[in-house]
Order: structure tokens, then C-alpha cells, then sequence
């Protein structure tokens, strides 16, 4: 074990301290007085890279503080600290923001964009847009009603078969090769979805109220502008994004549509029913082979040979603590990888249930566990260690596709079975979450929509973007409630289609890797060292990449699937 490793803390002894607002605000406001009155580059860096120093240890208490309490969120400690930060973080924000502003208005600031690089400047004014302190109160408000949301998601009981389900182990259930055990079981999370749909509604109703009266208030017209700046969409539009969503419903549409006839055929079923949807093998979709116990121990040994590198950063992350992998009750659901700043650590949280998605899964927050480690030295500023959103889902799509020769390793003889269905699964999702992206369009653009009128909208999208679903008239779902399902729409709007653009990056990496995976990996590894110095296009056109807008790049990559998936 190296030096590095051994001084490694584990994540479980890694100790909490409330941070102090006002020792934040002190440290902004005595920052920025330096920055406003220097004339010299060198007291300028020395005075950002002080405030750099607060920042970080902010955010790296924040962090400890979400994972703790999305591994067990009945505890009530974390649930109070977490209020303190949906309370403070908007304050943060502002007085960041505030900062930074000096930057943009320092007399030698082309020296300093020379010196720091120009993506710095950007972040920057684009804080200034979309935080001031006259939104603080409403933008605790938001983050309140997003944790609203996904507490009760985390406190779920399904009693299915006579045991206590969450949502995550459900899943086996809904793609069981018995037809009426996944009817039974849809059945029973749609049961669940329409119990909670009084505040579902009235949670989002007023997530759309607030979010438009943050949107008002900051000078935009309506959310939508104002969520693409959140999203730091520095090199595209609206009117852009359209674009790609019409090409997926031109290009891939149809595929999708194949797709769903030929496993209809394979079910040998006369109507293909949502029940039916998960379940794309007549022997069932493919199960890892080892038991979830071993995933840690086979994805260490994976990533160690991907990489030639042993102990691998799997491994390394897994012996300290870095990672959960498995479902339980009071578990908050989904999966993610979040840096804790001050150690340069990355954790992976996720709620493994036995199934495909385990190893997709795993393999997905590892991509981005990988960048974070490897984009470390990439900027002295913490802003730009990531790149935007849509490039970090590239490093955890890419990672998909570049770990198909090691499969074998999870699957066996189902290795085969595993990739046709991953690559499956990867284009029927790309309407899927086009539909999200637009159905979000259509709110925020029209917010004095009633619950019923978004819920009439979403089964109106899903006709164009999924138009093979059959409901089989389902109390919930038939009317338009399956959007409800969807945890990004209700805590990350407009983040949706940020995985549609990156899997259209990923899959280009995957048809290099096909002919040459040397080149594959090499352009893997400048997206990940890259960090968060370019924007979206640039970054992809610097690593060798088409701009996923291109409509040549979508046929192109039609066409290989087809083939790939022998359609």
C-alpha cells in the first residue's frame, strides 16, 4: 500500500462539524474587500485560494452530511442537520457569488484570465445570475420541498409476497419471467404511486410556483431560462435541445419501436403491457452470477485489470468506506458519486437489489468516481474540478460501454445476454428521457398548469416518445401519472436530458472501442483529466468527439446499434 493510501481516512471515522455561517461570511466579506482594492495578481490568487480553503471545507461538511443521512434517513440527527443546510447553502451561494463578482470587476482581470483560465470568469457570472440575496428565502423553500420528496420516497413500504419491499427491491419483481408476478407487482408500485399522489401534486405545484418566483425575481421571463443557466449550458439553447429531441423521435423512435415488436415476439405474447416492458428475455433477464457480496471484491479486480493498476481505485474507495452498495429500509433511493472536497475523495452510494442494474450501476458511479480522482489537479479552482453536468455523465456512460469486454467477470455465460440488453436499455431510453426534458419544457413554460393538466401533458408526450406503452387501463399510470416516478424531475429540473446528450458522447467511444480500444481509452482519459476547465462542445471536440447535436452522428449511431442488436 502506498504512502497516500495508508494516510487515507476511512469514510466511517471521518469526523463532523456543523460549519459556522459566520465564520463563511467573514472570510467572503474580508476576500472580497482584498480582491476589490489589489492591483497585483499574485495578492488577488493568494486571496481566492484563502476563500477556496472555506468553500471546501463548507462543501466537504455538506457532503459528509447528505451521504450519512441518505444512508439512513430516520435519523433524526441528520435530518436537522440537513434542514440547517437547505437553510444556509442559499446564503453561501450569495455571499460565493459575491466573491467571485470582484473578479469580474477587477481592473487587472485580463491578467487574472490569463493567469486562472477563462472557464472561472464564466462560472462566475453566471452565479451572479442566478443567485441574489433577494431569493434566499425562496430558494431554501425549493431545496426543503426537494428533500420533501425524496424522504418519502425513502420511507416506502411495499408489503409485497408477504415481506416488507422498498422501491429498489421491487425491481426483481417487475422483470420476473412469471407474467403475473411482474402484473402483481406493477400493481403494487403503482398502488403505492397513487397513494401518494395528493402530495406528489401539491409538492410539485408548489415547486413550480417557487421556482417561477425565483425566475421573476432574478429578471428571466420563465424557469426555463433560468434552469439552463442553473445547468450552465454555456454552447446550446432551447431551441437546440428541440433539435436533438426531434432527431431521437425521427432516428431512434422506430428503433424503439422494433425493439418492442421483437420482444413481443420472444414473449410470445399477443399485447405487450407495461407489466411486460422489463422483462426483454423469455428466461428472464440476465442476473449477475456472483453474489452481491462479491461485487465489491470482482469489480476491484475488474478495474484492475482495465486500468493495469492494483490496488485499483475501486478497491481503494471500498476498503476505506467509500462506497454503499446495497438496499435497505431508510435508505434514500437511487444512486450517485459525491466528492468530499477536503480529502479529494469521491463516494458511491446506491441500492444494489440483485439484478442487471446492479453491475450498470456500480459501473456508472464508478465512471464518475474515476473523473473526480483524475480532474484533481486540473484547476486551483474547486468550481472547475467538474466539468458541467452533461460532460460528467460522458465519464460515467463511457465507463458502461468500456467495461463490455469484462462482463464475463459478473455474468458468465450471460455476459452476451447482458450487453444486448445494456445497449437495449441505452436506446429505448433515449426517448424516455427526451420526454422528461420536454415535459418539463411544457410545465415551466405554462406553470398555472393544474395537476391534472401536467398529468393530461405527460400521457400526451409519452404517445409521441414512447408510443408502444399499453397501460392496460391502470388507475395511476393510464391517466399520466408515471412522471411521478421520475426523482430528477421533482429535484434536479432540466438535468434529465443532460444524460440523452452524454450517452450520445458515450456511445461514440463505445464505436471506437469496437476497432481500436486503445484510442477508446485515450479519449477517456482526457475527458476525465480535463475536469471542468471547457465546456460541453469543446471539451468533446478536444477529446476527438462529435458534437452530440450532429445529425450525422445520430444516423451513424442508429445505424451501429441496429446492426449491433441485429435489428
Amino acid at each position: 500500500m502506498s504512502d497516500d493510501q495508508m494516510k487515507m481516512p476511512k469514510f466511517s471515522e471521518i469526523e463532523y462539524k456543523r460549519p459556522s455561517v459566520e465564520q463563511f461570511r467573514e472570510c467572503a466579506m474580508s476576500t472580497r474587500l482584498k480582491l476589490m482594492a489589489a492591483r497585483d495578481a499574485d495578492v488577488v490568487e493568494n486571496s481566492i485560494m484563502t476563500f477556496q480553503r472555506e468553500m471546501s471545507a463548507f462543501d466537504t461538511a455538506f457532503t459528509i452530511c447528505m451521504i450519512r443521512h441518505d444512508l439512513d434517513t430516520a435519523d433524526s440527527f441528520w435530518n436537522e442537520e440537513m434542514d440547517f443546510f437547505d437553510e444556509n447553502y442559499p446564503v453561501i451561494s450569495d455571499l460565493s457569488a459575491g466573491v467571485y463578482a470582484a473578479l469580474l470587476h477587477s481592473e487587472i482581470r485580463d491578467e487574472l484570465e490569463e493567469r486562472f483560465g477563462a472557464m472561472i470568469f464564466r462560472k462566475t457570472q453566471n452565479q451572479r445570475d442566478i443567485v441574489s440575496s433577494e431569493v434566499l428565502e425562496d430558494l431554501a423553500e425549493e431545496s426543503s420541498l426537494e428533500n420533501d420528496y425524496s424522504q418519502i420516497l425513502s420511507e416506502a413500504d411495499i408489503v409485497f409476497k408477504g415481506r416488507h419491499q422498498t422501491l429498489s427491491t421491487m425491481t426483481p419483481y417487475l422483470e420476473s419471467t412469471d407474467r403475473e408476478v411482474r402484473k402483481k407487482a406493477h400493481k403494487a408500485v403503482s398502488d403505492y404511486y397513487a397513494g401518494q399522489k395528493e402530495k406528489f401534486d401539491e409538492i410539485y405545484d408548489n415547486m413550480v410556483r417557487i421556482r417561477t418566483k425565483i425566475a421573476k425575481k432574478l429578471g428571466f421571463s420563465d424557469f426555463v431560462e433560468l434552469g439552463y443557466k442553473r445547468m450552465e449550458r454555456y454552447d446550446y439553447n432551447p431551441q437546440k435541445v428541440k433539435e436533438f429531441r426531434d432527431n431521437v423521435v425521427k432516428y431512434i423512435v422506430p428503433i424503439t419501436s422494433e425493439i418492442r415488436r421483437l420482444q413481443k415476439k420472444r414473449l410470445d405474447l399477443d399485447k405487450l403491457f407495461y407489466y411486460d416492458l422489463p422483462c426483454l428475455f423469455v428466461n428472464g433477464n440476465p442476473k449477475p452470477i456472483i453474489p452481491k457480496e462479491e461485487y465489491f471484491s470482482v469489480g476491484s479486480e475488474m478495474f484492475g485489470k482495465m486500468f493495469d493498476k492494483r490496488p485499483s481505485f475501486f478497491q481503494v474507495l471500498g476498503e476505506h468506506d467509500f462506497m454503499d452498495l446495497f438496499s435497505r429500509q431508510n435508505k434514500a433511493t437511487g444512486g450517485y458519486c459525491a466528492s468530499l472536497l477536503d480529502y479529494g475523495i469521491p463516494y458511491i452510494m446506491m441500492n444494489a437489489n440483485r439484478t442487471a442494474d446492479d453491475v450498470a450501476t456500480m459501473v456508472h458511479e464508478s465512471g464518475h468516481a474515476y473523473a473526480a480522482l483524475r480532474s484533481i489537479d486540473s484547476s486551483q479552482f474547486i468550481e472547475c474540478l467538474s466539468p458541467t453536468l452533461e460532460a460528467c455523465e460522458i465519464h460515467s456512460t463511457a465507463m458502461e460501454y468500456l467495461t463490455y469486454p469484462y462482463m464475463e467477470m459478473f455474468f458468465g455465460e450471460q455476459a452476451d445476454s447482458y450487453r444486448q440488453q445494456h445497449m437495449t436499455l441505452a436506446i429505448l431510453f433515449l426517448p424516455y428521457g427526451c420526454l422528461v426534458d420536454e415535459f418539463q419544457h411544457v410545465v415551466y413554460g405554462n406553470p398555472d398548469m393544474t395537476p391534472q393538466e401536467r398529468h393530461t401533458a405527460w400521457r400526451e408526450l409519452e404517445k409521441k416518445y414512447q408510443p408502444d406503452i399499453d397501460y392496460d387501463g391502470d388507475p395511476f399510470f393510464e391517466p399520466g401519472g408515471a412522471w411521478m416516478k421520475k426523482e430528477h424531475i421533482f429535484t434536479s429540473p432540466f438535468y434529465y436530458i443532460d444524460y440523452c446528450l452524454a450517452q450520445v458522447c458515450a456511445l461514440q467511444i463505445w464505436s471506437i472501442s469496437r476497432k481500436n480500444k486503445k484510442k477508446a481509452m485515450t479519449i477517456y482519459e482526457h475527458l476525465c483529466a480535463a475536469g471542468g476547465t471547457k465546456t460541453l462542445i469543446d471539451l468533446v471536440e478536444s477529446a476527438g468527439l462529435e458534437s452530440p447535436f450532429s445529425l450525422d452522428v445520430m444516423k451513424k449511431l442508429a445505424y451501429q446499434v441496429c446492426d449491433y442488436l441485429d435489428l
